[in-house]
């Protein structure tokens, strides 16, 4: 697929998307959810990535939706597909399973932040800001921001930016831990590649159970993520990468994960 409003690379392991649509401060379309799908699809077919990080070209990480194009629905079924499509394009995001890593400078804004929202790690630059400001414009976040916002938020915080539209500075999103990481603003993409070189040294059939346990116990009831919890540790203890990790600590080595 020949991509005009994104940018892809891998090397060492580590691949990057770059939003890039500068000129548009980085709007999710049409087309961009449909790229953003294709790299997705690819990459989890892809036994030699081992950690994705996404960032946006220009000024910003992404303004959110392009409002120009989702302005000309005029009835309730028509953007329906449209919704439906960037929240499963996003949910398969969440579902890779390898480390995903957003780098977020300018502001992340409606669905530029949901996409963030996806991913596993969030380092944000000093100055940035993240918002769902879709009330303003009579409408709500759309690709999964009200769901994942309620869960990853205090419910007052979430309330603030769901049903005010406020935005969150940097210090704010720490605090609550919405990021997992406040950088300087030149300092955020290498902060996030080195976040994913660190997860692509990693096992990665434990990181790959170990995002499946996170998102049991996010989404599901303490029961059934405890019961999948003691499947993947059983699953675990016959791989390769669980022998080499347990040699490797006794011997007082580094240890050498392929993914077996």
């Amino acid at each position: 697929m020949g991509y005009r409003t994104i940018a892809f690379e891998c090397f060492g392991g580590v691949a990057e998307v770059e939003l890039a649509r500068p000129e548009r401060l980085n709007a999710v379309n049409r087309r961009m959810v449909d790229e953003i799908a294709d790299v997705a699809s690819g990459v989890a077919a892809d036994r030699t990535i081992r950690a994705l990080v996404f960032r946006g070209r220009g000024r910003a990480f992404s303004a959110g939706a392009d409002i120009s194009e989702l302005s000309a629905y005029e009835s309730a079924g028509e953007p329906l597909d449209h919704i439906e499509r960037i929240q499963n394009v996003y949910s398969e995001i969440e579902r890779l399973p390898i480390p995903t890593v957003a780098a977020i400078h300018g502001f992340a804004y409606g669905g530029g932040l949901e996409l963030a929202l996806c991913c596993d790690f969030r380092i944000l630059a000093a100055d940035a800001k993240l918002g769902v400001p879709e009330i303003k414009i009579g409408v709500l976040p759309g690709a999964g921001g009200t769901q994942r916002l309620s869960r990853m938020l205090p419910p007052a915080i979430a309330k603030q930016m769901i049903l005010l539209g406020e935005s969150l500075d940097a210090e704010a999103a720490l605090r609550h831990g919405l990021v997992n990481r406040v950088v300087a603003a030149d300092d955020v993409l290498e902060a996030a590649r080195a976040i994913a070189a660190q997860a692509a040294t990693l096992p990665p059939l434990a990181l790959r159970s170990g995002k499946l346990m996170i998102h049991s116990g996010a989404y599901g009831g303490l029961e059934r993520g405890i019961e999948a919890e003691r499947q993947a540790m059983a699953f675990l203890f016959a791989t390769e990468d669980r022998r080499e990790g347990m040699r490797a600590f006794l011997e007082k080595r580094p240890p050498h994960f392929e993914g077996r």
